[in-house]
């Protein structure tokens, strides 16, 4: 086969999605001796092992296109150049009008345009609305990191249950416990913090749900209660003056809650590894892959009650309402508190991680990749 991939994701600043097909990637380069991969971008990009096999294509006329608008014309022209078997839309858009004879696969990590679209850029919207929502009429499949994420597609878009595969993301071996107090002691001189500080990893922007973190801090602190040092590890992202605004009306300062900004990959296991307590309130996810890293690392999990992390951790976390700070600010005191919950919440997070696996998501693509191949002959 030849399989080309939309690898956009890899030139931007890293995030969840460029994560998610760096490690599919070099899972499906361990695996596949047999395939050619041209890998599509507008930009440079780094690629962590070398193949012939594997293909970079780099190319723009119009340097100011965006990289939605240049995957119907770069990345689709180089497409049919190449004579591609298959096409794998990594970011929920695919070059449309592709004929029929390649195989359409395209991965929906989430439904965001429309369940919650006051959180996105006006261009998000537009994008999604205008290219997204055809790309999914268009694709031969379509893959969900999800079964929350899957009902919404055949709730909300009307995509056959057929036409839908749950790939879930996974943990690489990186990630795994260290000593929890030598690494506190490390992050603490690292990035000049408490050794004991609770953590949430994630862009900072709105469906994130910063806003409820925040008045979590200021209930413990104004009780009394409140010791720890709360981390936001995670880029800039957008619409996020509220949640900068709402630190400051709290009265709380930097040694209550500190931005840290983006953290590397290869830090985050120790990052994880030290946190007295793991916190992810989003009010939305197509998966949450924080989750499950911090589980693999033995940090306790609270996180919001919605579907999809219900589906991904089950019953090794505390799980509240989104909204409800007094919830929030309950949970974290209780897990700091009752030794033998914590003990049995991390143990139930250790074994909840070893379900995802890299490996496992890359030989499921690698199937799909080829039964859409034979159906598209």
């Amino acid at each position: 086969m030849r399989i080309g991939i939309d690898c956009r994701p890899l030139s931007r600043p890293p995030a969840g999605v460029s994560r998610v097909l760096t490690n599919i990637i070099r899972e499906l380069q361990l695996i596949d001796n047999e395939n050619l991969y041209y890998l599509y971008s507008d930009r440079e990009f780094d690629l962590p092992f070398h193949s012939e096999r594997w293909r970079k294509r780099i190319h723009s006329r119009f340097r100011f296109l965006p990289g939605t608008f240049w995957l119907q014309t770069d990345a689709r022209s180089m497409s049919l150049q190449d004579r591609v078997d298959v096409f794998w839309g990594t970011a929920q858009i695919l070059p449309l009008g592709l004929p029929a004879k390649v195989g359409k696969v395209l991965t929906v990590h989430d439904l965001v345009w429309q369940l919650y679209p006051e959180t996105t850029t006006w261009f998000g919207r537009y994008a999604h609305r205008r290219y997204a929502e055809r790309s999914i009429r268009e694709a031969d499949r379509v893959i969900s990191d999800s079964e929350s994420t899957a009902r919404d597609l055949q709730r909300i878009l009307n995509v056959p249950e057929s036409k839908i595969e749950v790939v879930h993301l996974g943990v690489g071996p990186a990630y795994k416990p260290h000593d929890p107090s030598a690494a506190a002691e490390y992050v603490a001189s690292k990035y000049g913090v408490s050794k004991d500080y609770g953590l949430t990893v994630g862009t900072v922007e709105p469906r994130k749900n910063l806003v409820t973190l925040v008045e979590a801090m200021k209930i413990l602190r104004d009780r009394g209660e409140h010791s720890l040092q709360l981390l936001v590890a995670g880029g800039t992202g957008w619409k996020n003056a509220k949640i900068y605004n709402s630190v400051q009306r709290s009265g709380l300062t930097e040694s209550d809650i500190r931005f840290v900004g983006f953290v590397p990959e290869e830090n985050l296991p120790v990052l994880y590894s030290g946190a007295s307590i793991f916190l992810f309130p989003s009010l939305y996810e197509g998966f949450g892959l924080p989750l499950v890293e911090a589980m693999a690392c033995g940090a306790p999990v609270v996180a919001s009650n919605i579907a999809v992390t219900a589906e991904v951790v089950q019953d090794a976390a505390l799980l509240v309402p989104p909204l409800e700070a007094e919830g929030f600010a309950e949970a974290m005191q209780y897990v700091r508190r009752d030794s033998s919950l914590r003990a049995a919440m991390i143990q139930k997070g250790f074994e909840r991680a070893r379900h995802f696996r890299w490996d496992e998501a890359a030989k499921q693509m690698l199937q799909i990749f080829g039964e859409i191949s034979k159906r598209s002959c």
